[in-house]
């Protein structure tokens, strides 16, 4: 059958058929005699090509010459009315079997069936959206709903309840009766991104955008044995879902990388239940706004709410939950809205997903029933995963630990690098473990951490504990801290007396991670961050069971009645919470106790003076680097006895000299070392001010 003369195929402002042009022939009638537009339309005269050919779709024509316009074009719709008879709802063959298909799906009624196909059909169809303006102008909420009672002579409190936000339509995001300002009937309304052109192809098509909606996720490449830093929290969470109520929703944060997701698939693989997804791009692979991914998810809550066993995951939901300083304040209320609905309307349980709570709201925050921080695993989870992801490549043992020890190491960041060609491809292990470390520094450095810890170089000395001269037995100490490796110890003395390193060996001793800390690495130029620093640092330290070394304590903990800011009183307020409440072992070293508030002094159970050597103490290390040295040692009372009349030698004093030693590999002999010794205290002495520490008589 030909074309009407008035339709082209090419013309994508009407339709392309006739059996299409008529269905939007009478919804243009119907707006016009049903739903009050006439009154209005008769008064527009066709200005443009688009409004003309408009009119020719209608039947109606120019007027005879004398003739009124008005009343000559209300004639013609008329007698075009009669013609195809008046709107029954339907919509085609096409489009009303698309509608079925997706009414069945998500459980519409009549009305929303009808409603949905209406809308599309003002949405593809550019001569109905322009009648809709010439008909009827800017409209508001209340407008909007008067037009489409008309149109299915249905009560405007039926057509009201079909777009309420507790409606159907609203709450499966598939159409939304958008509020606020008056507009053009075709602006009023929100559609799900592609339902449009889907429900204007074919039922394959709207099969194929619910799939898009509702992916089903990836398997779990972890268990949930591999969360063992949240043991508790995750049993809890197996229990929530278990019971599979209504409203139900969990959120997961934590930096990226670290297995939010991984957990997810985890929990769902072990309660044996189907995880959808709610994606972040479309078909074609480009984003999908916030809004239209919330749309989505309200769509698969309504499409999967048949289903046993089935979790819906929402991932990255950082540009879901707006906050006022993302969005104008009116878009933020309303979104607000939209948000806490979904948390409370959702019929199955869902897990959301984010790097960060920055920004969220608490009202947002009060509707989830657990919120669990995931983090980055612990030191004991961190070796067993390196292990994992290493395990194809020629590294060693050592290496392997290495990298365990960068607190910041998250299980994604790990598995790229590990699996980068640049990795797997080399045979040789020293090359291999160059090649990883430079591809995990440059993502860590990229990220805002540090670099992975350098590899130790042997110590220039043997460490060796007799040789601290402290005011309380260290050997004693280390006995009842394998007991309870819990307490908060002060080290303070001289630099260079060893109180750092007996840190490092109280570590190494109870064989717990350690965590160094200067000023440097924690203060910040920021408001607030120094503080936020502080408490990430214990926090992290009390997950890993980590010590936790604080050299330069004095920078935190000095006496507020000599500061001159408050924004250091905030820091060292902040400490001192920070001291109290951890759980751990806590190690402060500084030079200056006088300078330490008193408070900070009231916080620790034990302080330990390291004073400078005694005789015998720097006898040991003298002939042990002697020794190291290459140096033999000749007359050994007259040199025992002139160092005993050497004062203020410290542990660092012999070290430094060993680590040069090493540089100019020139032997020691007792000589060349006694007076290496003397120039340290020389140096050390001009430095503080102190006398020369050696008798005259040397």
């Amino acid at each position: 059958m030909p074309l009407p003369f008035f339709l082209d195929p090419e013309d994508p402002f009407l339709p392309p058929d006739a059996a299409e042009a008529d269905v939007v022939a009478r919804v243009a009638l119907a707006l016009l005699f049903e739903s009050g537009g006439l009154s209005l339309f008769l008064h527009k005269l066709p200005k443009t090509s688009s409004e003309q050919r408009l009119m020719t779709l209608l039947g109606v024509s120019a007027p005879p010459s004398g003739e009124n316009a008005a009343a000559h074009r209300r004639q013609q719709l008329a007698q075009r009315l009669a013609e195809l008879g008046p709107f029954d709802g339907r919509y085609g063959t096409r489009l009303e079997a698309n509608l079925g298909y997706l009414a069945e799906r998500v459980g519409l009624s009549d009305l929303e069936r009808r409603i949905l196909g209406f809308v599309i059909l003002v949405t593809i169809h550019r001569c109905l959206a322009k009648l809709s303006g010439m008909a009827f102008g800017d409209l508001d909420r209340l407008g909007t709903v008067r037009v489409c009672a008309g149109l299915f002579g249905e009560p405007e409190g039926q057509v009201s309840a079909a777009f309420a936000r507790q409606g159907v339509l609203a709450r499966s995001g598939l159409l939304q009766l958008e509020p606020g300002p008056r507009k053009p009937l075709y602006d009023k309304f929100t559609l799900l991104d592609g339902l449009a052109d889907a429900l204007s192809a074919n039922i394959a098509d709207v099969a194929a955008l619910i799939d898009q909606v509702t992916p089903l996720a990836p398997p779990a490449r972890l268990r949930l044995a591999d969360f063992p830093h949240r043991r508790a929290e995750i049993a809890l969470a197996r229990r929530l879902l278990a019971g599979s109520r209504a409203g139900l929703n969990l959120l997961f944060y934590g930096p990226p990388g670290t297995g939010k997701t991984e957990l997810a698939r985890a929990l769902a693989a072990a309660l044996n239940c189907a995880l959808h997804t709610v994606p972040s791009a479309d078909d074609q692979g480009d984003p999908i706004t916030g809004l239209q991914r919330l749309r989505r998810y309200r769509l698969a809550q309504s499409v999967l709410a048949q289903q046993a066993a089935t979790l819906i995951l929402f991932d990255e939901v950082e540009d879901v939950f707006p906050h006022q300083g993302r969005v104008a304040q009116g878009q933020a209320e309303r979104n607000k809205g939209w948000i806490n609905e979904a948390l409370e309307s959702n019929r199955l349980p869902t897990i959301w997903v984010s790097n960060s709570l920055a920004g969220f709201d608490e009202a947002y925050l009060r509707r989830f029933a657990q919120v669990i921080e995931v983090g980055v695993p612990p030191l004991a989870v961190r070796e067993r995963l390196v292990q994992t992801h290493t395990r194809h490549l020629p590294v060693s043992r050592a290496f392997r630990r290495r990298v365990a020890q960068h607190p910041d190491l998250s299980p994604a960041l790990l598995r790229q690098a590990a699996d980068n060609p640049a990795v797997v491809d080399q045979r040789c292990a020293e090359t291999a473990e160059a090649t990883l470390e430079i591809l995990l520094n440059s993502t860590l450095k990229a990220m805002g951490h540090e670099a992975l810890p350098r590899q130790r170089a042997g110590a220039p000395l043997r460490y060796r504990r007799e040789c601290l001269n402290a005011d309380q037995d260290l050997q004693a100490l280390e006995h009842g801290l394998r007991r309870t490796p819990r307490g908060r110890i002060c080290c303070y003395g001289p630099p260079g007396t060893g109180k750092s390193a007996y840190g490092v060996h109280l570590a190494e001793t109870l064989q717990r991670p350690l965590f160094i800390k200067r000023a440097s690495d924690l203060l910040s130029p920021y408001v607030g961050e120094t503080e936020q620093r502080l408490a990430g640092l214990f926090r992290r330290a009390d997950t890993e069971g980590a010590v936790l070394l604080l050299d330069e304590a004095d920078s935190f903990l000095r006496d507020r009645r000599m500061i001159q800011s408050s924004w250091e009183a905030t820091q060292i307020n902040e400490m001192l919470t920070q001291i109290e409440a951890f759980d751990g072992l806590f190690i402060a070293s500084t030079n200056l106790l006088e300078t330490l508030d008193a408070a900070a002094l009231r916080r620790f159970d034990l302080k330990i003076r390291f004073d400078y050597l005694r005789p015998d103490q720097a006898w040991t290390l003298f002939r042990a680097t002697l020794r190291q040295g290459g140096g033999r040692l000749t007359q050994p009372t007259l040199w025992q006895t002139r160092l005993a009349r050497l004062e203020h030698l410290t542990p660092g004093d012999f070290a430094g000299l060993a680590r040069r030693q090493r540089l100019v590999a020139t032997p020691w002999t007792p000589q060349t070392l006694f007076d290496a010794l003397t120039a340290e205290i020389h140096l050390s002495q001009r430095a503080t001010g102190r006398s020369i520490g050696f008798a005259a008589d040397l």
